[in-house]
């Protein structure tokens, strides 16, 4: 097995020399660049069925986010995200896709959009409530840059 600097630098040679992206593995529902494991039928339903039931708390959660951004926003006059900009549909167009694979780059451009959506709302809400950066930086916080110094507050 490779750590991750001989992965990346196997990959760059890969590309030096054949000068196109590694092989693509497909199936009924899924395109990816590793080949996935053969399981049993079994098991593919479980994995199925715990992906495809996530659309249920996905949908809640849009339209909690729709509703939360409807009032707090427009009680403080916070300027509003809109989803459409986060949701991307482009892939159903792939004449090369089936169906199934379609249906699921559905789902995760959905997914996706929601989960962006509610990291820009969330973003949005920091900024205009409580513009305090906090004690350690972590990725995802860039946004804080112009916000008050954590120290003075103490």
């Amino acid at each position: 097995m490779m750590c991750i600097a001989e992965e990346t630098m196997f990959f760059a040679i890969y590309m030096a020399i054949f000068r196109h992206t590694p092989p693509m593995y497909k199936d009924r529902f899924a395109v990816t660049k590793e080949p996935l494991k053969a399981r049993g039928l079994f098991l593919r339903v479980l994995a199925g069925t715990a992906i495809w039931l996530m659309i249920l708390p996905t949908l809640v959660m849009h339209g909690a986010l729709w509703l939360y951004q409807e009032i707090y926003f427009s009680v403080y006059e916070i300027p509003k995200m809109r989803f459409r900009g986060y949701l991307i549909m482009d892939r159903q167009k792939l004449s090369k896709l089936s169906w199934g694979q379609k249906l699921s780059c559905a789902f995760c451009a959905y997914t996706n959009a929601v989960a962006a959506w509610f990291k820009a709302i969330s973003n949005q809400t920091e900024v205009y409530s409580c513009a305090i950066k906090h004690s350690v930086f972590k990725e995802g916080q860039e946004y804080q840059k112009e916000f008050f110094d954590y120290d003075s507050f103490r």
